[in-house]
């Protein structure tokens, strides 16, 4: 056993700038059990990797698949009412991933969810990959402030400043 050494195996993981007239959309979940205390986030950058809006909020208690669908349904939502209409969304879920393009039954637990996020899908050209965590670390991050310290929404941030909507209503 001394000279036993296990095969590693890395991945690299990068964050890709979306396409001119494209937003990129992170989505991620946050759970205090499972199921159980519940929080989502979300962001949206734009072409130069601005982001351009991010939230986190706590939502009614649920298991990890219903909170990372409904993650998906709020980010899709606040695209739609802001008319952004080419839109790459990324989750770290890959059953929701899957359920949404029909490639695997669509839980119960989510269909009502999976209906709200294929109406906008035939109004606008959205397309939904997997990322892996890593890719997915300040959805996730805002997901968990959310819930730890309280609801966070964001605007107008850049590389090297940020307006609070709180600051901005002032």
């Amino acid at each position: 056993m001394e000279q036993y050494l296990p095969k590693l195996k890395t991945t690299k993981v990068l964050w890709k700038f979306p396409e001119a007239g494209w937003i990129n959309v992170n989505t991620d979940r946050a759970s205090r059990g499972n199921p159980g205390r519940s929080a989502i986030g979300f962001t949206l950058r734009n072409e130069e990797g601005d982001v351009m809006y991010a939230s986190g909020k706590e939502i009614a208690e649920g298991t990890n698949t219903e909170t990372e669908a409904k993650a998906v349904v709020e980010a899709l939502r606040y695209c739609i009412e802001n008319d952004y209409i080419l839109i790459d969304l990324h989750t770290d879920s890959m059953i929701v991933k899957k359920a949404i393009e029909g490639e695997w039954s669509v839980p119960w637990s989510i269909a009502r969810e999976v209906e709200e996020i294929k109406q906008p899908m035939t109004r606008s050209n959205i397309t939904i990959s997997h990322t892996l965590r890593e890719g997915n670390r300040l959805a996730d991050h805002l997901a968990n402030y959310a819930l730890d310290v309280g609801p966070i929404e964001c605007t107008c941030v850049w590389r090297f400043g940020y307006t609070r909507k709180e600051d901005s209503e002032r």
